[in-house]
């Protein structure tokens, strides 16, 4: 498992704080089709680390000249933990092609393919019952998001960081537990990936990270290895809360 010291911690947030609004910068850490990685134990640690109710909080940082999501615990009343040691995970390329799957009311068996490089490849779908017409499934929802992040995020960074000074740029992300936890016993691993959904209140795309999660035992992209998000799509699966434009107050 990745670790840093406290000290390591604070000096990886204050880097990405200080690269926000250095476009240039930002290009050598971030790729759109790069991925974030958690295993069954990182999730663990920080299910046993976390006194916080509803979310958890993940900070973004930079690490020897990559970008990390650091796994840091909050006490119960919302402060962030200070520990010797906080997981954390490295932006990444996938190696190869996942898998999802999503089945759906007991009728509709949906299957996608999200190629290495972030694009949505082949779909199938199969009825069990004709008791729904095309339904729009949580998988397809988060495909498209990804697709959006992929295509459009280096503009995005690009504006954010010139026109901004980075000020608007994600600093932290709030999960909510069920994005984690939902299948905790069957998990192996959960692929992070970004992508943007809009905000009405605020008018605009916002940056999300969606949580793919690994069931099979299978390692991250093997044949075997099928990936789901969760059934619902009404459910909150992709909806990790970016600070900024929210408020730590927002997190629960």
């Amino acid at each position: 498992m990745s670790i840093l010291t406290y000290e390591n911690y604070t000096t990886a947030v204050k880097n990405w704080a200080a690269i926000k609004s250095n476009y240039s910068e930002i290009q050598k850490i971030i790729s759109p089709e790069q991925v974030f990685i958690l295993s069954r134990e990182q999730i663990e640690w920080f299910d046993k680390e976390n006194e916080a109710e509803t979310y958890f909080r993940a900070d973004i940082g930079v690490w020897e000249n990559q970008l990390v999501l650091i796994l840091t615990p909050r006490t119960s009343a919302g402060d962030v933990k200070t520990l010797e040691n906080y997981e954390f995970a490295t932006l990444q390329f996938l190696e190869s092609d996942l898998t999802l799957k999503q089945t759906k009311t007991y009728t509709v068996t949906s299957t996608y393919t999200l190629t290495k490089d972030l694009s949505k490849g082949k779909e199938d779908s199969d009825l069990d019952f004709p008791v729904m017409n095309e339904p729009i499934t949580g998988q397809l929802k988060a495909i498209d998001e990804i697709e959006s992040w992929k295509e459009n995020a280096m503009d995005y960074l690009q504006r954010e960081s010139l026109e901004f000074k980075g000020q608007r740029l994600f600093q932290s992300f709030y999960i909510p537990k069920a994005d984690l936890l939902h299948d905790k016993q069957n998990t192996r691993d959960i692929v992070c990936v970004f992508g943007f959904k809009y905000s009405a209140v605020y008018e605009r795309l916002l940056a999300t990270l969606i949580f793919i999660s690994n069931t099979t035992g299978d390692k991250v992209g093997a044949p075997g290895a099928v990936y789901a998000v969760q059934p619902d799509p009404s459910n909150t699966y992709d909806w990790s809360r970016p600070i900024p434009p929210y408020s730590a107050s927002t997190g629960g």
